[in-house]
């Protein structure tokens, strides 16, 4: 495993730079209401980014706030979320909608975030950091491929996110621009740290990520 420290400023200033050239464009990004962002994070739950943009723009097309979404019938929001494969979030987008309009809005604490129906760590922590600003963590299946395979943790474990992988997440993102450090870890999974077959020569990080120099030295090794 590489020392997190020592390994950290060229991850950071690389990605970094590949993100913002390299950033996909999502209705969310574009967001400031912590509310919609928020729904956008449950709705992104194992469902692809490119197929909830289509149902976050009918979702809000129809039903524009809490508010309105807390009043919503229940049938008529799985009809709109019936793509994502996952019907029964309908009844938890409700409830979280009441939830948020009990209390006045959503908090800009992400451990407060967490007490709303069906909102988890990452969630919690990901509407943190887009929307407020905050220098939060947010780590799933997929952002977790990034840092492990960067820093040789425990080989490459796609589906684990343990306390480990946060604390190494906590320790290892910048200071500020987290918003962006983010969703550049999220857009490198997505293009080039794939899961069965990564496109390491592609990938900006190569010549510093512990298995992408593993692999670069495993092609170089000539057979004999």
């Amino acid at each position: 495993m590489l020392e997190v420290q020592e390994a950290k400023k060229p991850f950071v200033r690389k990605l970094l730079r590949w993100g913002r050239a390299n950033q996909r464009d999502f209705p969310w990004r574009h967001e400031r209401d912590p509310f919609r962002v928020l729904v956008a994070e449950v709705l992104l739950q194992r469902s692809r980014g490119v197929t909830v943009a289509k149902v976050y723009e009918q979702l809000f097309g129809r039903w524009p706030d809490a508010a309105a979404l807390a009043a919503a019938d229940v049938e008529a929001i799985r009809d709109v979320i019936r793509p994502l494969g996952l019907t029964r979030r309908a009844e938890q987008l409700q409830k979280l909608a009441s939830q948020v309009v009990g209390l006045g809005g959503v908090p800009r604490s992400a451990e407060d975030m967490l007490r709303f129906s069906g909102v988890g760590r990452y969630a919690a922590s990901a509407t943190a950091s887009a929307v407020f600003q905050q220098r939060q963590p947010t780590v799933d299946g997929t952002s977790a491929r990034v840092y492990r395979r960067y820093f040789g943790l425990h080989g490459d474990r796609d589906a684990q996110v343990d306390d480990e992988v946060w604390e190494l997440v906590a320790a290892a993102m910048p200071s500020v621009g987290t918003r962006e450090w983010n969703w550049a870890v999220l857009d490198l999974a997505a293009q080039i740290c794939l899961p069965k077959v990564p496109r390491c020569p592609e990938c900006p990080l190569q010549t510093d990520c512990f298995v992408g120099r593993s692999r670069t030295l495993v092609s170089e090794t000539p057979k004999t």
